[in-house]
């Protein structure tokens, strides 16, 4: 296999949208992958490997689809990097090479709920990657990541792209938001993405909407304290 870091922005990549697969599928797929002995990573429910590795993927793939018969096909997009316009994931921050990680093993989430993690750590400006369904995160963000974790398994996690119309997502995002910012600042108080993301969550919060199971008397207590 070669040498090849999924991680390095400069390197140009191709992104195959398997969202439409279901984890046994996906897992047969990774299991090939590395018998080829083809590099590649994953991000969400989208694959990924370097361009020059995308025939030899395309083959392989093409080969797991015949043999489980799988009819929708994955849709493939050559990407710049990590954060391009054209990624699965464009606001996803990656993870920096020299900094002690922590991994979270999620085989066993729905690849549903990895990838709204992966939205939910995306918005909070917190860095990330995929080695195939182990989440790598910096050790300094864990308690962060402790925290998105047990809300996206318990479903409290609010995607705002996820809401219908009449709900309050912009709140229930600012509730995250206060949180996330609390924790950065509660151990570093000049954070600048603590600050931010505080800024953020203020501007977006509207004291006499409380999220749901919160009492209006502590949201607007909330509110005031961070204006």
């Amino acid at each position: 296999m070669t040498d090849w870091n999924p991680n390095d922005p400069d390197a140009t990549k191709v992104y195959y949208d398997l969202s439409a697969w279901s984890i046994d599928e996906q897992a047969e797929l990774t299991a090939e992958m590395a018998n080829s002995e083809i590099p590649h990573t994953w991000e969400g429910t989208e694959l990924v490997v370097p361009e020059a590795s995308e025939q030899a993927a395309d083959l392989v793939i093409a080969d797991v689809e015949a043999r489980l018969q799988i009819e929708s096909a994955p849709v493939s997009a050559i990407v710049e990097s990590l954060v391009g316009d054209d990624a699965g994931e464009a606001d996803a921050v990656a993870l920096a090479e020299d900094v002690p990680t922590t991994e979270y093993d999620l085989d066993q989430w729905p690849a549903g709920d990895r990838d709204l993690l992966g939205r939910a750590l995306a918005g909070a400006g917190i860095p990330f990657t995929w080695e195939g369904n182990v989440l790598l995160v910096a050790t300094d963000d864990e308690a962060l990541v402790d925290e998105l974790l047990d809300d996206v398994e318990s479903g409290e996690y609010v995607d705002a792209d996820d809401d219908e119309p009449g709900e309050t997502p912009p709140n229930a995002a600012a509730l995250t938001t206060f949180f996330l910012a609390g924790e950065r600042l509660r151990h570093d108080p000049p954070d600048a993405d603590g600050l931010e993301q505080l800024v953020v969550a203020n501007e977006a919060a509207d004291p006499d909407q409380p999220p749901f199971g919160v009492q209006p008397r502590l949201w607007q207590r909330t509110c005031e304290l961070a204006d």
